[in-house]
């Protein structure tokens, strides 16, 4: 997700990062991951790429924001997205 947004310029919404994450990752995804979520109407790599957002909040590298559909990297967020190759 860090890489995602980096490459999205550190702040887009929700649905243009799970694109993003989808065209990097996407041939690592296996048919369950295609599968419905059980409580939500979409694949459920995309449910858990929702939760993972709330733990890089609480780790600091993700802004808690506004509007809520806005994902947007913090300054470490951003430096860990270029570790992790982004760049």
């Amino acid at each position: 997700m860090l890489v995602a947004l980096y490459q999205l310029g550190g702040s887009a919404s929700k649905r243009a990062t799970i694109r993003r994450i989808e065209e990097l990752y996407g041939s690592r995804l296996t048919e369950e991951d295609w599968l419905p979520c059980k409580t939500r109407p979409e694949p459920k790599w995309q449910n858990l790429v929702a939760w993972e957002r709330k733990d890089l909040i609480e780790d600091g590298l993700l802004e808690r924001g506004r509007p809520r559909d806005t994902w947007t990297l913090t300054e470490s967020g951003k430096a860990e997205a270029r570790r992790a190759g982004a760049v």
